[in-house]
């Protein structure tokens, strides 16, 4: 494939995609204690690319009709992924995402997960969970991007040739290891 040029989704993308193939094992059975930790790292990076290719292409649209949506444009320093993935591209005159469908059910439990994992009780992580996350991710922001860009509105399938993806379960289809209740 040649030299490929890293940008700000490749790069964070393939450092994931490292995590997940070479040193995340396949079976939870073969998990070190500090896997448990890395599954929570991959699922967060995870997140971060949906995260990072929904708000540039909210930028993009914003950019390309300035002022038009100012009110968003105000708003969107301080926006939060919910708000945006839930209501912003209806009120920039796309369709909304349909969370009834993959990938968009998907990338709800991944980012509801990740909130858990950061902000209240570091979720727990297994591997199963966090190469679902990457997979979800992956093609979550495939899906996102062809849905602001339009047909060739994801240009990396050259870095997802080069570092391959296994395919994974939906992040919805992922069975969730919680911590047992203290008494």
């Amino acid at each position: 494939i040649g030299w490929l040029n890293l940008d700000w989704w490749t790069s964070p993308y393939v450092g994931a995609h490292w995590l997940a193939t070479e040193e995340l094992p396949d079976q939870q059975w073969q998990a070190k204690p500090h896997h448990g930790a890395l599954s929570q790292l991959l699922l967060i990076s995870s997140h971060h690319l949906v995260e990072l290719m929904l708000f540039r292409c909210i930028r993009e649209v914003l950019d390309s009709a300035p002022g038009k949506f100012a009110s968003l444009e105000e708003r969107l320093p301080r926006a939060t992924f919910e708000q945006a993935f839930n209501k912003w591209p209806q009120q920039l005159g796309y369709a909304p995402f349909d969370v009834s469908i993959q990938p968009y059910a998907a990338i709800k439990r991944l980012q509801e997960r990740r909130n858990a994992t950061i902000h209240k009780d570091s979720a727990l992580a297994t591997l199963s969970m966090a190469k679902s996350a990457l997979f979800t991710a992956v093609e979550g922001s495939r899906a996102i991007a062809l849905h602001f860009r339009g047909a060739n509105g994801f240009p990396y399938q050259p870095v997802l040739q080069k570092y391959p993806l296994p395919e994974q379960p939906w992040f919805t289809e992922v069975k969730f290891l919680d911590r047992p209740t203290e008494h």
